[in-house]
């Protein structure tokens, strides 16, 4: 497991780092550069905001949980670290916005799966492994800077496309195992 200076280690009875962000990490009560993620995260941010405020071992109630993958906009940023979320409903890379990849040397991609349909874990994954696309957020805000983001990860962007195309069924297709028939 890697150390991300900012997230807390791990207590009795949380199996990996991603229950919380310790206190300095987003300068609580409010977030660093507000005024520009008002707008990257509009109709969400205050909620966002009122997550980072849990600090406490412990479980936290609904409203402080981290919203993925908005959250992950300002992790990327903050940390200056790739976030990779996997899920089986969609997953998204974030780069960070206004960094050019050439400054964050070395890169750091942090990655959380979602589990049980309820949360997210961080893991590590090693070697050249494809990574999903851009997140929305990520493409409509990115700097002309931050752009080179994709260059850099073409190939593994490319890898994440092609697997996907290739699970793809064709159109009008339907399984008939899933009918019983």
């Amino acid at each position: 497991m890697h150390d991300f200076s900012g997230f807390s280690q791990p207590q009795d009875g949380f199996s990996q780092p991603t229950y919380g962000l310790s206190q300095p990490a987003f300068d609580n009560p409010s977030i660093q550069n507000a005024n520009v993620y008002i707008n990257v995260l509009l109709g969400v941010f205050d909620e966002i905001q009122e997550s980072l405020k849990w600090s406490k071992p412990e479980f936290a109630p609904r409203r402080y949980w981290m919203q993925m993958p908005e959250t992950g906009l300002l992790i990327a940023n903050a940390f200056g670290v790739t976030v990779v979320f996997i899920s089986l409903g969609a997953s998204v890379t974030i780069f960070p916005l206004w960094t050019s990849p050439e400054f964050l040397q070395p890169h750091r991609i942090v990655s959380f799966v979602f589990v049980n349909d309820n949360h997210y874990v961080m893991v590590e994954l090693t070697g050249d492994y494809p990574i999903p696309t851009p997140s929305w957020y990520w493409s409509r805000f990115r700097s002309h800077d931050a752009a080179a983001w994709e260059m850099w990860y073409k190939q593994r962007l490319d890898l994440y496309t092609n697997w996907l195309e290739s699970r793809r069924k064709p159109p009008g297709f339907v399984d008939l195992d899933n009918y019983g028939l």
